[in-house]
């Protein structure tokens, strides 16, 4: 009876698993004609593991030999990394049919990819941790190189093999590292072994840990991978690579930094520090200089990576523990409001991109309102969140690590975190500024109106609007999920 009750806490992997299979199975037999039955049959799939989501959540249970952990935390990823899923899936099927990309293909990669997300999250060793790890970016190398036939996506998606290998390899040094040192890969068993002493030991692991853990998240200066990726990738996978890896790999850097290395959290807050300063900073400054809206949103997830990390800096500095799990909570909530925002954003770019040749520039956007104010108003609502403005989720998300920085003592970063939302709102408006205040091109780009597209991008403006007015619907799982670290 144990081991059933163990295979309930699976629940949400074991549906994801077997989708997999579905999807496989189901494209063997489908015509070519009828492969967009494949999106609704992932979305049903995706749903159903959401629900499970529900059955798990309130379990707070350590299983297989505390190799995995059950806790609201690992539940609320789950759910964001579904809700991702969701969108990604909505998205995608126009824009690859109209390149002849294999669609069942990508489905199955993406939801692969999705159980790494799930893995991870619930991870309470480092070998379930890496394993995780390895199961999301091996997908997510896949996708980045779908396009096989366009140069870029082949230099993409090989630039992130390559150096994601490199970080996974250091990764893996510092766990063994961690590992010689406190003699567990168990990630309350290291916390308990190191007791908050400092050793040149642990300084070395520290240092590995801290180079392939922020390789993940695109956290300068091991970012330069990530614009050649999500500009050479397809444009809906491109929104989702820039946020489901990156939640991933947030719920790595909490399950490493926040759990196992939190008695010796003093010592790594000053490179996190330095790290989210040059994150935020780097990426809107280069991000400005962008014309190329696909590469202009890229930099921008760099410098939303800044944002997120000084959660993670306010949740070292501060000495109350609720002060501390109110850093965590700004982190999960920023994750996921930013990754339905962006997600979307990157979907707009790609229903200009209808025709082939086209590469997604700002001209692209000029008298978008004329053209399709619905698509154009939903833009500008994904623009606003993005920089901040309310009453949108982007407002709140900002808000949070604000005053989660400041109650850490940490008042200056506040302060940087600020003069840098500023910035980032002047490449942000001008987007906005194209749609509504340009005339459009001579041969103005033709617009993708699929409707699994309109309903996502529905969805996610709903989204952006409804959590940035009543943000109390998501904050309360995100108060309840930090609580189980605690």
């Amino acid at each position: 009876m144990d081991q059933l009750d163990d295979l309930v806490t699976l629940l949400p992997e074991l549906i994801l698993a077997a989708l997999v299979l579905v999807i496989i199975t189901v494209d063997l037999f489908l015509p070519r004609r009828d492969k967009w039955l494949l999106t609704p049959l992932t979305v049903a799939g995706l749903v159903l593991a959401g629900l499970s989501c529900i059955v798990v959540w309130g379990v707070n249970e350590t299983v297989y030999a505390g190799f995995y952990v059950v806790d609201d935390l690992s539940v609320f990823f789950k759910g964001a990394t579904v809700v991702i899923g969701i969108i990604s899936a909505l998205f995608a099927p126009s824009y690859l049919m109209a390149r002849r990309l294999p669609l069942g293909e990508f489905n199955m990669i993406l939801v692969s990819a999705l159980i790494g997300m799930c893995v991870l999250a619930s991870s309470s060793d480092l070998i379930t941790l890496f394993l995780g790890l390895e199961l999301m970016v091996m997908p997510s190398y896949l996708l980045a190189g779908l396009h096989k036939t366009d140069r870029y996506s082949n230099e993409g998606g090989l630039k992130y093999f390559l150096l994601g290998s490199f970080a996974s390899a250091i990764l893996l040094f510092g766990i063994a590292w961690l590992y010689g040192l406190t003699g567990t890969t168990n990630v309350a068993g290291i916390a308990d072994a190191l007791g908050g002493q400092m050793s040149g030991g642990l300084l070395v692991a520290i240092g590995f840990l801290t180079v392939g853990a922020t390789f993940k998240i695109a956290a300068v200066p091991f970012h330069y991978w990530t614009p050649d990726a999500y500009q050479g990738a397809p444009t809906p996978i491109t929104g989702f690579l820039s946020v489901g890896p990156k939640l991933g790999a947030f719920a790595l850097l909490i399950r490493l930094f926040a759990e196992a290395l939190e008695p010796v959290r003093a010592d790594w807050l000053g490179i996190f520090l330095v790290l989210t300063v040059l994150t935020m900073t780097i990426g809107n400054v280069v991000a400005l200089t962008q014309v190329n809206v696909k590469r202009m949103l890229a930099y921008s997830s760099i410098a939303h990576t800044g944002y997120i990390m000084a959660g993670l800096a306010a949740f070292a500095n501060a000495g109350d523990a609720e002060i501390r799990a109110q850093g965590v909570e700004s982190v999960l909530f920023y994750v996921f409001g930013y990754a339905v925002m962006n997600i979307a954003a990157f979907a707009v770019v790609g229903m200009l991109q209808r025709d082939t040749s086209r590469f997604g520039g700002l001209n692209s956007f000029a008298g978008l309102a004329g053209r399709a104010p619905v698509r154009a108003a939903a833009m500008a609502v994904l623009m606003l969140s993005l920089t901040g403005i309310p009453p949108t989720v982007g407002f709140f998300a900002k808000l949070f690590v604000l005053l989660a920085t400041v109650e850490a003592g940490l008042a200056w970063l506040a302060v940087i975190i600020v003069l840098n939302a500023a910035m980032a709102a002047f490449y942000y408006l001008r987007v906005i500024v194209y749609m509504y205040m340009r005339d459009p091109e001579a041969d103005p780009a033709p617009l993708d109106t699929s409707p699994f597209g309109s309903i996502a991008l529905a969805l996610s403006v709903a989204g952006v609007v409804i959590l940035g007015i009543f943000p109390d619907a998501i904050l309360t799982l995100v108060e309840v999920s930090a609580a189980s670290l605690f």
